[in-house]
């Protein structure tokens, strides 16, 4: 209790000191304009005080507002991402139909050019058989197709079909080794036969005398002898020559115009004789 009272004096004291300065600071302020530079000095110093008490609710603030923008940027490139991919699919999915339409097309325009009945065909799977070229196209016998009967497609002679079932039917392709077709060079007409080598992108031309008038660049095409395959339909393209002094005949090698390891939609053709 007594310290309460000793305590109270000394209390008034300091608060009658404090308002006597303060209204001296307020009399100054009016009168005298050095306060001025008084409050400037002061503060600079009170300055960096203040900026210490405001940094952690800036960094707070600065780091949500950081924060936010980074998720909602992950957020957008999640959903672009996502839209090339489905653009990227459809994009495929044209060039798919832009590469069929093309070939149809071609097809199309290869039939135009048949004197023969046709009727068009599509690949439907390949044959595993390693000793063989062979697939199966989506005709059969209900269709007409028959044994022997030649298949095209858009650039020139696929293959042939060996066995004809209900609904579907076997083509061994020209470059099967198995198969010789008769032609004759476009250019000048000189006979030889074409044979399969099992490569589908070479033939090889059968006994040609080693001075036959043959050259690189010269067009195939079907003869029609032997009955197999109709006259005048394109087989393929001398692409090189080899002479052997010591051999009797030139070795000659030609690439099939039809495109045997690509072409879907085939040709079937009719010969007059048998056509459905």
């Amino acid at each position: 209790m007594k310290a309460l009272f000793t305590a109270g004096p000394q209390h008034g004291y300091r608060f009658a000191v404090v308002a006597f300065i303060s209204l001296a600071l307020l009399f100054l302020d009016s009168r005298y304009t050095q306060v001025d530079s008084l409050r400037q000095s002061i503060s600079y110093l009170v300055s960096p005080v203040q900026s210490l008490v405001t940094l952690p609710n800036s960094v707070i603030s600065w780091s949500s507002t950081t924060f936010a923008e980074r998720d909602e940027l992950l957020e957008n490139n999640r959903t672009l991402n996502s839209q090339i991919s489905i653009l990227q699919q459809k994009v495929q999915k044209l060039a798919i139909l832009e590469a069929e339409n093309d070939r149809l097309r071609r097809l199309l325009d290869a039939s135009a050019r048949l004197e023969s009945s046709f009727k068009t065909t599509e690949m439907i799977s390949v044959d595993p058989d390693p000793y063989s070229i062979q697939v199966i196209i989506n005709r059969g016998a209900a269709d007409g197709a028959y044994v022997g009967q030649a298949i095209l497609d858009a650039d020139g002679l696929f293959g042939m079909i060996t066995q004809v079932n209900s609904l579907t039917s076997r083509v061994v392709l020209v470059a099967d080794a198995n198969i010789a077709v008769p032609v004759y060079v476009n250019r000048n007409g000189m006979r030889s036969v074409v044979i399969g080598t099992g490569d589908l992108n070479n033939l090889e031309l059968e006994y040609v005398p080693d001075t036959a008038d043959i050259v690189v660049g010269d067009v195939l095409v079907t003869s029609g002898l032997a009955g197999k395959y109709p006259a005048g339909y394109p087989v393929a393209m001398v692409i090189a020559m080899e002479h052997d002094p010591g051999e009797p005949f030139a070795r000659i090698r030609a690439k099939p115009l039809a495109e045997l390891n690509k072409s879907k939609n085939l040709l079937m053709v009719f010969q007059s004789e048998v056509q459905p």
